[in-house]
């Protein structure tokens, strides 16, 4: 796969998460999710779980996300 293809599905992703992020935090709060295609294609509360489930996706067409509709405080 060309790096610009790469780059093209990895940006595609991205936008797609953004743009659905309140949908998602609603749907998926507190789980880790898989998404390729723009779409989520797997769920799951623990790391553990989402790890097992993620080994069956191509790593370069994919993304993993943790989702909480808690605001996190970042300290720098």
């Amino acid at each position: 796969m060309e790096k610009e293809q790469l780059f093209r599905i990895s940006r595609e992703n991205d936008e797609w998460l953004s743009e659905n992020y309140e949908y998602l935090k609603k749907t998926y709060d507190k789980c880790w999710i898989v998404i390729q295609d723009r779409k989520v294609v797997q769920s799951a509360s623990t790391f553990d779980e989402i790890m097992k489930v993620v080994r069956k996706y191509d790593p370069n067409k994919v993304r993993v996300e943790y989702v909480q509709s808690e605001e996190v405080a970042m300290f720098f």
